[in-house]
Parts: C-alpha cells; sequence; structure tokens
C-alpha cells in the first residue's frame, strides 16, 4: 500500500535554462484516439477500473497525424505516484518537466497492467513543423489518472525508466503474524489534512513520507476516541526478514480516508503526533 518516486535522476540531463518554476501544463483540445494497447475506454465513454482508466486530457488526439512527435524533459525525481486508499484504491501519476518550448503540447499514453503487473506510461510531445516558436522552455505538471485497483503491487514506468511501485492494501492482513514490523517514517511537514468544505466535510490525511527499501509494506490502521474526539492513524510497514531486498529508500505518499463530518472539533494524530485539526 505504497505510492512511490523513486529516481534520482531526470531523464533528460541536458536541457535548455528553465524558464520558470514548473506549472499545470493545459490539457489539449480536441477529440480522441484512442492507442489500440491503452487503457483508454473509446472516445465518449467514462474509465471504471484498471482495464479502463479516466482521462487526463493528455491522451493522443484525432489530428496528431498531422503534427511532428518529439521529445519531452520529465524530471521523474519531482514525479510521483498517488494512491487514495479507497475501495478499490486508486492510483494517478503526476509527471513534471518541461517541454522543448510552449509550441509543443504534451501526450501520455496508459498501458494496462501486463502480466507482471507493470503500468507503462509513454510520454511525448507534439508540435506543428511549419510554425515558429520562441525557443524557451516550458514547464509543466500533468496528473494523469492510472486505474482502480482491488488489490496487488504494481510498478509503473515511465518511457522505460522506473517511476515507483505502490501496493494497494493498507489494512493489517492475516499473513503478518508471519511477517517483521518496522517503521515507516512519515513527513509531518509535508503530510497534511485535506478537507472538503461541504457538509457534510469528507476529511482524508494525505500522508508522505518512506519505506526503509520497497520490500516493506505499509499498514494504515485507524481507531477514534468518540469522547475526546480524537482520531488516530497507526502507520507502520511489514517485510520478510528473509527475503533479499535492494537497498533504496522507498518514498509513498498516500490519501487515507477519515470519514465524514457534520459537527464537533477534531483532531488527528499520526503515531501519537498531531497532524492538525478540523471542524465537523
Amino acid at each position: 500500500t505504497v505510492a512511490s518516486t523513486q529516481s534520482s535522476q531526470p531523464t533528460q540531463t541536458s536541457l535548455p535554462t528553465q524558464s520558470g518554476p514548473a506549472t499545470p501544463y493545459p490539457a489539449p483540445a480536441g477529440g480522441t484516439a484512442v492507442a489500440t494497447n491503452s487503457a483508454y475506454p473509446a472516445p465518449g465513454t467514462s474509465g471504471s477500473s484498471n482495464q479502463a482508466i479516466a482521462l487526463s486530457g493528455y491522451e493522443p488526439q484525432s489530428g496528431d497525424a498531422s503534427l511532428k512527435k518529439d521529445q519531452v524533459f520529465l524530471d521523474l525525481s519531482t514525479s510521483q505516484l498517488v494512491v487514495t486508499a479507497s475501495d478499490p484504491a486508486q492510483a494517478k501519476a503526476t509527471l513534471t518537466g518541461n517541454m522543448p518550448d510552449p509550441c509543443h503540447s504534451l501526450r501520455v499514453v496508459v498501458s494496462n497492467p501486463d502480466t507482471n503487473n507493470t503500468i507503462n506510461l509513454e510520454v511525448y510531445s507534439l508540435v506543428d513543423p511549419n510554425t515558429a516558436c520562441v525557443t524557451v522552455l516550458d514547464p509543466f505538471t500533468a496528473s494523469i489518472p492510472l486505474g482502480s485497483f482491488p488489490s496487488g503491487r504494481f510498478t509503473v514506468m515511465v518511457n522505460g525508466e522506473r517511476l515507483g511501485q505502490f501496493d494497494t492494501v493498507f489494512a493489517p492482513q492475516p499473513d503478518d503474524a508471519k511477517l517483521t514490523r518496522d517503521v515507516a517514517t512519515i513527513d509531518m511537514t509535508a503530510s497534511k489534512l485535506s478537507i472538503s468544505g461541504t457538509q457534510p466535510n469528507e476529511v482524508s490525511a494525505n500522508l508522505k513520507g518512506i519505506l526503509s527499501d520497497p520490500c516493506h509494506q505499509l499498514r494504515i490502521v485507524l481507531t477514534k476516541d468518540e469522547a475526546q474526539n480524537k482520531i488516530n492513524l497507526e502507520v507502520y510497514s511489514v517485510y520478510d526478514a528473509k527475503a533479499n531486498c535492494t537497498t533504496v529508500i522507498q518514498p509513498f505518499q498516500v490519501i487515507f480516508p477519515l470519514g465524514s463530518f457534520t459537527s464537533g472539533h477534531f483532531r488527528v494524530y499520526v503515531n501519537d503526533e498531531l497532524l492538525g485539526e478540523f471542524d465537523g
């Protein structure tokens, strides 16, 4: 149950001078032409599972055949995976980087998971070769839905580079008794509460942190003290002590729903440390 973003270098290392900080890249307009190996539903339909995902706005478009395919300067060190602990769990990739110039349009094609539970993202740009454009990088941030997943561990690759890995199970499992319990390091400064602002308030804990290596699995247990309006999230990891694993830190980001609240003042703790407070 972990969303991770482990990468030490951007996929392109020789970049022109950046024009500014990354900003949300505008979604391309027009119809959708779906590749035969993509996970997208047919144009005009909605995505519902990992076999047909929601559209991001960056899919191939109907007029793409008249444009030139070109590169994208991806920064996988700042890109990330995010998993929402719904039932089934939902995952998305937030990609950051730079387009060669403002005249290029971003395209992202998402594949269905293969037999190894690997999801491949093809990321590229398109441009009209007859259009004159200022030579300056155009920063982007693009949110790409990956689908809904009832169970399993998945690896996400972007243009052949590993973006990260995520699990879809958060609650303690029967086989956990055979595993070793360990810490999950929570970045409390980067973690926060998310509140819908509509009645009843839907509240979630957005947890960011790291696990010791990719073999560790995240566990989250929610308990409530109704008398004191106190909510505590016990966050830890489990792993097989006999397994050989790559010694590399595994970052994660998980959005964990806390429930609906109509009244009262509540405090939320993570491993007995105050995360934040909210009013129902």
